[in-house]
């Protein structure tokens, strides 16, 4: 497997090289200086760890090589969600907010949890205070899950130290309280779910794909 590693300078991009160096996997890492790098490497799939805003020219140039692309970047505007329609008719793409199995896993979990009058329900992330975005994918996507389920959450975003990633929920009925939370120890986690999404998505047809085809 041949990997062009979009975004190859940022945070998570340098820990995916890290992996991609340790499995023996050849790729080419690129960013904005040196994005002509890609025109004779011909990659099986493209990971994009750059940013949200860079997803336009990511998707056509993944389409001219005409390899997938899995999308690890979040904070996605509605005209992003358009071109991710268009380009999923030309090449398979593998979109998520978070890579973690466990978080999605969790994810899982809460769509079990029914309705019942005077639930009341907490969301609660702590990330790094380099973050953007507030709330995070991570947790939007969790109020997403818990929308379906007919609960609207209270939520508080943190943005505190090098916090990786924490995210709970308590659900609080009378007197007593469920709480289901996970934790990323480190980055490694969501480099080894994007690496797992690459695996993946290089042997499907056109379309859109996400965590819960691999789980």
């Amino acid at each position: 497997m041949k990997v062009l590693l979009i975004g190859c300078n940022g945070k998570m991009g340098k820990e995916m090289a890290a992996l991609l160096n340790e499995r023996g996997i050849e790729f080419l890492g690129i960013d904005k200086e040196n994005r002509d790098d890609a025109i004779n490497f011909s990659p099986d799939v493209a990971l994009d760890f750059s940013s949200s805003a860079c997803l336009e020219e990511n998707l056509i140039l993944s389409s001219s090589k005409g390899c997938p692309i899995v999308i690890a970047t979040t904070n996605h505007n509605e005209n992003n969600i358009k071109l991710i329609e268009k380009y999923k008719n030309e090449i398979p793409i593998f979109l998520s907010t978070n890579f973690s199995i466990l978080f999605n896993l969790m994810l899982k979990m809460l769509k079990n949890i029914k309705k019942i009058d005077n639930f009341d329900i907490i969301v609660e992330e702590t990330h790094h205070k380099h973050k953007k975005d507030s709330p995070s994918g991570s947790c939007k996507e969790i109020i997403k899950t818990l929308s379906q389920e007919g609960f609207f959450p209270q939520v508080c975003a943190y943005r505190v130290g090098e916090i990786v990633g924490e995210h709970s929920v308590k659900v609080v009925f009378n007197n007593e309280i469920l709480q289901i939370s996970h934790t990323a120890l480190n980055r490694r986690v969501f480099c080894e779910g994007a690496l797992n999404a690459c695996q993946f998505v290089i042997s499907k047809k056109s379309g859109l794909y996400c965590m819960n085809d691999i789980l």
